[in-house]
C-alpha cells in the first residue's frame, strides 16, 4: 500500500513539474512575436547606432530580471513589487538614451502593449 502510494505521489509531482514548466516557457511563435515588436518599436523610434545599443543593454537587462523573477518561488505581492521596480528602473534608464519626442512614442508603445495584453488576458478566461 505504502509503495502504491509512493508512486502515485511522484506521478503527480512529475505531471505538475511538467506542466509548471511548460507554462512559463514562451512558444516559438510568441519569441518570433515579441522580436519582431521590438524591431517594430527600434524602427518607430528611429535609433541612432549608440542609442540602440544602449536600448538593446536595457531590455537585455530587463529581460533578465524578469526571467528570474518567473523563477523564484515569492509570493505575487513581492513578484508583483519587483516587477513594478524592474519597470521603473528600465523606464527611467530609456528616458536618459531617448530624446523627449522618442521617449513618447516609447510610451505610446508601452500603453499599446498593455492593452493587447489585457485583451488576451480577458480572452483565456
Amino acid at each position: 500500500m505504502k509503495r502504491i502510494i509512493k508512486i502515485t505521489a511522484m506521478l503527480v509531482l512529475v505531471i505538475l513539474a511538467t506542466n509548471v514548466s511548460a507554462q512559463s516557457k514562451m512558444s516559438e511563435e510568441q519569441k518570433t512575436e515579441a522580436k519582431a515588436k521590438y524591431q517594430e518599436l527600434k524602427q518607430k523610434l528611429n535609433l541612432s547606432e549608440d542609442q540602440s545599443k544602449k536600448v538593446d543593454a536595457i531590455n537585455t537587462t530587463w529581460f533578465e530580471g524578469v526571467t528570474e523573477l518567473k523563477k523564484s518561488n515569492e509570493p505575487k505581492m513581492v513578484k508583483r513589487n519587483k516587477l513594478k521596480s524592474l519597470n521603473d528602473t528600465r523606464n527611467r534608464q530609456m528616458k536618459d538614451v531617448l530624446t523627449k519626442e522618442q521617449f513618447k512614442i516609447y510610451k505610446e508603445q508601452q500603453k499599446e502593449m498593455k492593452e493587447e495584453f489585457k485583451q488576451r488576458r480577458a480572452n483565456r478566461e
